[in-house]
């Protein structure tokens, strides 16, 4: 199949999560299976940066063109890359005012304001116009999240008008329902779609332009990032506003757990670390550790756990949780690494754990790819508490770097990390806990500790995950399924 993705992430140009990494993986799968791939992406700032660096650029692959939106005209190029060591080509749309912004990829305007509206309606229309000028018509459009929501808007409801639609099917993927892309709704002119679309309440949510709902409205076929997140949505603690909308059309709804890139996440072949290891051959993950702990400035010949968290420090990955737990967890004799950047007081908080714990609490502030694959190879467990995780891909690199994980059970992480329950070390991988509290947190972690040193029950549970194949050839298999069901479903009342 001819497969197009949208999207306003795609790894290594420009990223924040784990969106970035799925774009960036689950095409170079799809290509290796057969198919005829691409991606789309706004040439963000940090995509320029990521080529500057390597003293590259991409190549122009239409010239310049105006996208008019509610009269003015909008200049935009077309550049062509590739992802890094893979043949799948990256279509960037470039507009310096709106995406060459130093503030991150989803900055507001100089002016201090939200202008995503703008921003990703000129981004979509100056894709699906370039596809149209390269001869490139898609038989699956495939977006994700709220972002390009509007190109599947757009074939469903405009398509009577643009026969370029007539034979392009659409999949939208939530990758986080939290993130809904929310319009005051004076602004629906500025969309291009049908007047009945407005006076139908396709688009509107709670007086609001709702870009999600919108393309959840209008896909042939949605998709969530794992099978129980999208039991989740459906419910109204899970739903955040939209699960009415999902359970009106679950039966076009489905859930897909993500994949990992075994050509970035391999520990038998990762540049990153300081030695390479595998299932068969795990020696080297001792030597990992022992240069991990003495970058944190740890005691290397102390046997005791030692426990990493990576991730974005907000609400919903719970890092508040563990920073409130830490005192007691060093207390009873494990040292902690922590990875991340996010909410003022948490980065407070980790500073002030480690100026208390010198030796035992490590903060580094930021995001450092390498340092991640460092500390995931050299960590003996990894801790996810996340409130709700949609999917999580970071407890499926620990599962391939024989890190074992504990997390909470929801999401994602309930679906790919089976938890040890005193009598299944043939099949367990990690740990899980309920409630997202700081004691619920601790005692899991505690009773993590003390299987650490049961030697050969960790070692089991090591070996376990390092087995399990979460690469993407599985999960890319699956989509194949879904784009048959929306090109067989296209076009047909619900």
């Amino acid at each position: 199949m001819r497969i197009s993705h949208l999207s306003a992430e795609c790894s290594p140009f420009a990223k924040t999560g784990g969106l970035g990494d799925v774009v960036g993986a689950l095409p170079k799968a799809l290509a290796r299976r057969g198919h005829d791939v691409d991606i789309w992406i706004p040439f963000h700032l940090e995509a320029a940066q990521w080529y500057r660096r390597r003293l590259q650029w991409p190549i122009e692959a239409t010239p310049p063109f105006d996208v008019s939106i509610l009269g003015r005209p909008y200049r935009v190029g077309i550049l062509k890359g590739h992802l890094p060591h893979n043949d799948v080509p990256v279509y960037f749309v470039a507009h310096d005012p709106l995406f060459h912004r130093p503030g991150g990829l989803y900055a507001p305007n100089d002016s201090g304001m939200d202008d995503g509206l703008w921003r990703f309606t000129i981004f979509v229309r100056a894709a699906l116009e370039a596809m149209r000028r390269l001869g490139r018509s898609p038989q699956v459009l495939h977006t994700h999240d709220w972002h390009p929501a509007l190109a599947t808007m757009l074939g469903a409801w405009s398509g009577w008008r643009n026969r370029w639609f007539d034979d392009v099917s659409s999949v939208l993927t939530i990758h986080n329902i939290q993130y809904q892309g929310a319009y005051p709704g004076h602004l629906f002119t500025t969309l291009g779609l049908p007047d009945d679309v407005r006076t139908g309440g396709l688009l509107d949510f709670r007086g609001s332009l709702n870009f999600l709902k919108g393309g959840i409205e209008a896909a042939d076929v949605i998709t969530t990032v794992s099978p129980t997140f999208a039991a989740e949505i459906q419910t109204p603690a899970g739903g955040a506003g939209l699960d009415a909308v999902l359970r009106g059309r679950n039966h076009r709804l489905t859930g897909i757990l993500n994949g990992i890139d075994r050509q970035v996440w391999n520990p038998a072949a990762d540049p990153h670390i300081s030695a390479r290891y595998s299932v068969d051959e795990p020696s080297g993950k001792s030597e990992c550790r022992h240069e991990l702990l003495r970058t944190a400035g740890f005691e290397p010949g102390d046997p005791g756990m030692v426990l990493g968290a990576i991730g974005r420090l907000v609400d919903q990955k719970g890092f508040d949780l563990l920073l409130e737990a830490a005192p007691e967890l060093i207390r009873r004799g494990l040292r902690i690494v922590m990875l991340g950047s996010g909410e003022p007081a948490l980065e407070g908080a980790m500073r002030l754990l480690e100026s208390h714990h010198h030796g035992q609490f490590r903060a580094f502030l930021g995001y450092d790819e390498a340092l991640s694959h460092r500390i995931e190879a050299g960590v003996d467990a990894l801790v996810m508490p996340s409130r709700f995780e949609p999917c999580g891909l970071t407890q499926m690199y620990s599962l391939a770097y024989g890190t074992v994980p504990i997390v909470r059970k929801t999401g994602g992480l309930a679906d790919s990390v089976i938890a040890y329950d005193g009598y299944n070390e043939n099949i367990a991988t990690g740990f899980h806990f309920d409630d997202p509290s700081p004691h619920a947190l601790a005692a899991e972690i505690l009773s993590a500790q003390h299987i650490f040193f049961q030697r050969g029950t960790w070692y089991r549970l090591m070996r376990n995950g390092m087995s399990v194949d979460n690469s993407w050839e599985h999960a890319a298999g699956l989509y194949e399924g879904v784009y048959q069901r929306a090109r067989e479903v296209r076009g047909l009342a619900w």
